[in-house]
């Protein structure tokens, strides 16, 4: 089993209403009953409890739940008979948080895991129980009855409308204060379960079952894999196949998925990486050897095609092939010990890894200038469009942070180790194996949500989606809320330094110097 580190929970919570602890919503008085309990006498005190879900209590000290949404598939179309232990019909194990969750971690968890009953648990014991009436108290366009809506879609029409719905959870999830970063790992949920059930349709339409995922996998490559898509997003996707003789069907079906996508609002992507061209879908064995070939051959374009297949995640099929590609990939990229040596195998990974960080080391950063510039500037009252004045914090920032964190966790995996998906959780896992301080992760965790903020915030801007009470430009731009036009006009990641307040600037500088310290770490300690 691969170990991939992976974390539902932010713990640097606030007092904002989905970031507050689970422990304030959840219930604590819990009807449990013995794993021997007879099916009627427990739904018997279900009833007169009024409560729709009892938690048992097993022998060996672990814990199931039955629930009123479970009486249908597991009690009255299989034809339990009512005097049997509740044991048979009983959900077992049961997925659950810690306490120290926040109530947004209990939403994600809910949609990820498809429950309408969550547990809370402090060690080993459950204490608590978050269910979806608790949730549709906190929130109005709730995403997890999206969620719902997605999974129920049965044509393409009805589908592209809970799409069109997804910008109005953003919206939301915005007015409730939540970051960027929190609002992208929801809409990540939300946009996978929409990429599963256009497949789903597609595969319908040829007659043939969305359960039939033996023999394929599809991927979400880059942002998507991430899950740090923000709300201006093109499609980056790709697929695995068992049998080679199976790409000339499957590149016809990716086609479909990927139009249907598009009309679903997910652009099709200006570079092609897309599943329904055929760079983009083949069998596990060609995938591996294009990895090896990255290695013999690292020009810049095999350096260029690294850089977005490594960041891939599991979608819809057969999860079996996605984890043969990581055992595979580790296998490959993975320290050993004879790396230290003269292997071959370890002087093609470091000529990789020498290439990969030489290609991205060439894009510098961008200095941000002094206030006198911009006092100056001021004076000229915005006469001089000139370019320096505006940054791209996506290539100049946030891309950065994601390609230099991932580039240390695979110069410094583990055999049997694979990679964490998203860039914070890559800066976790820097830290807890103390390859980078505490301090600097936090730094660089700081600024990774401070830009993507930022360029959220121009997206929101340009897309017209202000917040309630203040537009989205006043409070991008606190000091020129009247000056429309030099913001309006960017791309959905600049900003216009020009128009940031001082504060806003001094902050700016701070995180590009956070990303030009990790850079110049990377530089010198690959070096030695």
């Amino acid at each position: 089993m691969m170990k991939i580190a992976e974390s539902l929970t932010d713990v640097r919570h606030n007092d904002r209403a989905l970031l507050r602890p689970v422990a304030d919503l959840m219930q604590t008085q819990l009807l449990r009953c013995s794993e021997h309990e007879r099916i009627a006498v427990a739904l018997a005190r279900m009833d007169q409890q009024a409560v729709g879900s009892i938690l048992i209590d097993c022998d060996d000290g672990s814990t199931g739940i039955l629930t009123r949404s479970d009486l249908i598939k597991r009690l009255i179309l299989p034809k339990h008979d009512l005097d049997v232990a509740i044991a048979k019909v009983m959900t077992h194990p049961v997925h659950c948080l810690p306490l120290e969750s926040s109530v947004l971690d209990a939403m994600h968890a809910m949609m990820f895991w498809r429950l309408r009953h969550l547990p809370i648990r402090s060690g080993a014991l459950i204490v608590g129980l978050v269910s979806e009436h608790d949730l549709m108290r906190q929130q109005r366009n709730r995403p997890d009855r999206l969620m719902l809506s997605i999974d129920h879609a049965d044509d393409e029409s009805e589908l592209i409308a809970a799409a069109s719905q997804a910008a109005e959870v953003a919206t939301q999830l915005k007015r409730e204060g939540l970051g960027a970063l929190h609002i992208a790992r929801m809409m990540s949920l939300l946009n996978d379960a929409l990429t599963r059930q256009a497949i789903t349709l597609v595969l319908r339409a040829d007659g043939e079952s969305g359960d039939e995922g033996k023999d394929w996998a599809w991927l979400a490559l880059g942002s998507e894999a991430r899950a740090e898509q923000t709300i201006v997003t093109d499609q980056d996707n790709a697929l695995i196949v068992r049998d080679e003789a199976m790409i000339p069907r499957w590149l016809k079906r990716a086609r479909k998925i990927n139009h249907l996508l598009d009309r679903m609002g997910f652009p099709l992507c200006q570079g092609a990486v897309m599943a329904m061209n055929e760079h983009w879908c083949k069998s596990l064995d060609r995938w591996l050897k294009e990895a090896q070939t990255w290695l013999t051959n690292p020009s810049p374009q095999a350096i260029l095609n690294a850089q977005i297949v490594l960041d891939f995640r599991y979608i819809a099929g057969d999860r079996k092939l996605v984890e043969s590609l990581e055992t595979g990939l580790s296998a490959l990229f993975s320290q050993t010990g004879s790396d230290q040596g003269l292997s071959m195998r370890g002087a093609a990974r470091q000529a990789f890894l020498r290439q990969m960080l030489g290609d991205m080391l060439k894009r510098g950063i961008r200095p941000i200038p002094s206030d006198w510039q911009f006092r100056l500037q001021g004076l000229l009252r915005f006469t001089n469009p000139s370019q320096p004045w505006h940054l791209d914090i996506k290539l100049q920032g946030t891309a950065l942070i994601v390609d230099a964190a991932r580039f240390l966790v695979l110069s410094r995996l583990a055999p049997g180790q694979w990679m964490p998906h998203g860039t914070l959780e890559r800066l976790q896992w820097l830290d807890r194996y103390n390859i980078i301080g505490s301090g600097e992760s936090s730094a660089l965790i700081d600024a990774f949500e401070a830009l993507t903020d930022l360029r959220l915030e121009q997206q929101m801007l340009i897309n017209g989606m202000p917040s309630p009470g203040q537009s989205t430009e006043s409070k991008l731009y606190p000091e020129h809320s009247a000056v429309t036009g030099p913001a309006r006009t960017l791309g959905p990641n600049q900003v216009d330094l020009r128009l940031l307040n001082t504060n806003q600037r001094w902050k700016m500088r701070h995180h590009m110097q956070s990303i030009a310290d990790f850079r110049e770490f990377l530089r010198l300690d690959f070096a030695a």
